[in-house]
């Protein structure tokens, strides 16, 4: 039986994803068959005129949540935080969810998801964690790594559309495991922002070119994102566009030391971590990328004044 597919949340990453699900039903059903449509949802009902304008992809606005349910067997959600989903949740019980499976791609916390997962197979659905790693740009792409978890016979179901987002990693047993690892993954990419905004600003006390510790980069670290990060950092392009922000990082480390409190596993550099990005927030840095965390750096090493910007602007009040 073909699946009929439902997406909820329209924001940087969720549009991009959004758009792989209607590419890939698109070229993989018949154009009168319902599961060649993908149904949408977001707040902000503007958000999805992107995909409903694309000639090319068959996107339907659903007026509501409950709209949605009833119309698909699986609905992606990618929402903010542990708040929105559970909220999301909560509507979403009111309806008939016999038989359906929910794809949560939301970064949460492993004791969101048990709860979750417990709740919705108490109404006949099952419930999959699937986080992923990757900016909006790689979202679009269909370049971002997933990581889904949970019952089997539903990862079944939901394999090939999981796949259309990039590359997955070995499937976890349970949902609250994949959001686990997703904590883990971005504890150690921050960890390395960190080194990095501390690494560059001991070179600039010692004269040496960013451009040649960016060369030491990419010959000992040829990965992309690290790459990335790097050269923004470098090169102090911490316009965060679409990107993840010092605030939604601040977030996500909060949920990894709630994490590391309850697995009594001490987290040093996510203490480190969060000093840092809590002093960029401070200092009006709260939207801008992750990176912004070499404003730390560069103060406590005394480069930046206290009160001066990284673009060399005041703070009004200094």
């Amino acid at each position: 039986m073909s699946e009929t597919l439902g997406f909820i949340g329209l924001g940087a990453m969720g549009l991009g994803m959004a758009g792989n699900l209607a590419r890939q039903l698109k070229s993989q059903e018949a154009p009168t068959s319902p599961a060649h449509k993908l149904y949408v949802y977001n707040r902000t009902a503007s958000k999805a005129e992107p995909l409903i304008s694309d000639q090319d992809l068959n996107v339907q606005l659903a007026a509501s949540p409950a709209e949605l349910v009833a119309a698909c067997s699986i609905i992606c959600l990618m929402l903010a935080d542990d708040v929105a989903c559970d909220s999301m949740l909560q509507q979403l019980q009111q309806c008939n969810l016999q038989g359906k499976v929910i794809i949560n791609h939301s970064t949460n916390t492993p004791a969101f998801a048990m709860a979750a997962a417990a709740q919705l197979h108490g109404k006949g659905c099952e419930y999959l964690a699937a986080p992923v790693w990757g900016r909006p740009d790689a979202a679009s792409a269909a370049r971002l790594i997933v990581v889904p978890a949970g019952p089997a016979e539903a990862v079944a179901r939901a394999q090939p559309f999981l796949a259309a987002h990039g590359r997955l990693l070995p499937t976890q047993d349970a949902a609250h495991k994949a959001n686990a690892m997703k904590l883990i993954g971005n504890f150690a990419l921050f960890g390395f922002v960190e080194t990095m905004c501390e690494a560059l600003t001991l070179s600039d006390k010692n004269n040496i070119p960013r451009e040649d510790m960016l060369a030491f980069v990419d010959a000992f670290f040829p990965a992309p994102s690290i790459q990335g990060y790097a050269r923004r950092i470098a090169t102090e392009s911490l316009d965060a566009g679409a990107g993840f922000t010092v605030d939604l990082a601040l977030k996500d480390v909060r949920y990894m030391r709630q994490l590391a409190e309850a697995s009594r596993c001490p987290l040093r550099v996510a203490d480190l971590v969060f000093n840092s990005l809590l002093a960029a927030s401070a200092n009006g840095y709260g939207l801008k990328d992750v990176g912004a965390m070499f404003l730390a750096s560069q103060q406590a090493a005394g480069i930046l004044p206290p009160g001066k910007h990284l673009d060399g602007a005041d703070d009004e009040n200094s």
